[in-house]
């Protein structure tokens, strides 16, 4: 083992795999994972385990404190969600994809640097994403976190809340940006 990973395996924050420690991406995936772990306080004093996976972006143990996260698909939503189903496992947040999606996209605006994958998202803001990622983004927190605090409040669909807003807003949105195609206005020409 060089010294890099007598390093990193002597930390009591991150224990990852001897696959992880010999992949090329090993620094660049702890350092994203700690990154992100900063907003979860929940998690504070536990040690994880970390290792990669190539099928999916992302797994999170049931039983133990051990997420798998794709080198390739490397998103700090993608961590967050990974590390809100330990919180789930810890009781801490309702069970669920959609769920994990949500409360991962509420917990800082960051953290929204990707278009949720269980959530239901209308396709124009996915295609939209490249060219308004801060827009869409601060959409997805805004929206994420009046959903979290509306289910606080006893609502039961906020799931469905938060995806019929969303849709909405981005509607909106999309309507103040085109510009008036209103018929009357149009100037008529010759050709």
């Amino acid at each position: 083992m060089d010294d890099l990973g007598a390093d990193l395996r002597g930390r009591a924050d991150l224990l990852p795999t001897r696959v992880l420690l010999r992949h090329p991406s090993c620094t660049r995936v702890l350092e994203s994972i700690r990154q992100v772990r900063a907003f979860y306080p929940e998690l504070d004093g536990i040690s994880l385990r970390v290792g990669l996976t190539r099928s999916a972006a992302g797994f999170a143990s049931r039983e133990e404190p051990w997420i798998w996260i794709n080198p390739r698909k490397l998103v700090r939503h993608t961590i967050a969600h990974e590390l809100t189903h330990l919180l789930q496992n810890l009781g801490h947040v309702p069970s669920g994809e959609k769920a994990a999606d949500l409360f991962a996209l509420a917990r800082h605006p960051v953290l929204c640097d990707d278009v949720p994958y269980y959530l239901a998202t209308p396709r124009s803001l996915r295609d939209a994403w490249p060219a308004a990622t801060a827009e869409i983004s601060s959409l997805l927190h805004r929206t994420a976190r009046e959903s979290v605090d509306r289910r606080t409040s006893g609502e039961r669909r906020y799931l469905v809340w938060f995806e019929q807003t969303l849709r909405l807003r981005w509607s909106e949105r999309r309507a103040a940006a085109l510009p008036n195609t209103d018929p009357l206005l149009v100037q008529p020409t010759l050709f």
